[in-house]
């Protein structure tokens, strides 16, 4: 009983969020296709594979935080249409995008190679917009 009653507290369900949202998107950096950047014939050494790797862990973590994000955002203006709540379902889908548009995956889908001089600060910015999105989901739900 207890372990419900946390769960259903904000806390529980922001830990909840994040850990299905760290599964979905470890699936997805571990089982995604990284392609090479320059001549096709030209392999990724395996230290860029690995940081492209996490990137794609993070803007994909963010990904799926940010569509729960929304979700709650959405419900929200539906029950206190204002222009607070307007903006911050304007906030929610500008971070939606900036996180589709900085997934790896989505330009490889798109035909787009990734970029040759990547390093750990390639990440670190999503990583800390993870942080942030993980207050605001929190925030949410007090």
């Amino acid at each position: 009983m207890m372990i419900r009653n946390w769960i259903d507290s904000p806390l529980g369900t922001t830990v909840a969020s994040a850990a299905v949202a760290s599964g979905l998107a470890l699936l997805v950096a571990l089982f995604t296709s990284i392609p090479s950047h320059g001549p096709p014939s030209r392999a990724l050494s395996s230290q860029v594979e690995l940081l492209i790797r996490m990137e794609v862990f993070f803007t994909t973590l963010n990904l799926v935080l940010l569509v729960a994000l929304a979700v709650i955002y959405v419900q929200l203006y539906r029950d206190l249409p204002n222009k607070y709540t307007a903006s911050l379902l304007v906030l929610s889908l500008a971070l939606l995008l900036y996180a589709g548009a900085s997934n790896p995956v989505v330009h490889n889908v798109l035909g787009f190679r990734p970029r040759p001089n990547i390093g750990a600060f390639v990440f670190l910015p999503d990583f800390f917009i993870g942080v942030a999105i993980l207050v605001l989901l929190y925030q949410s739900q007090t």
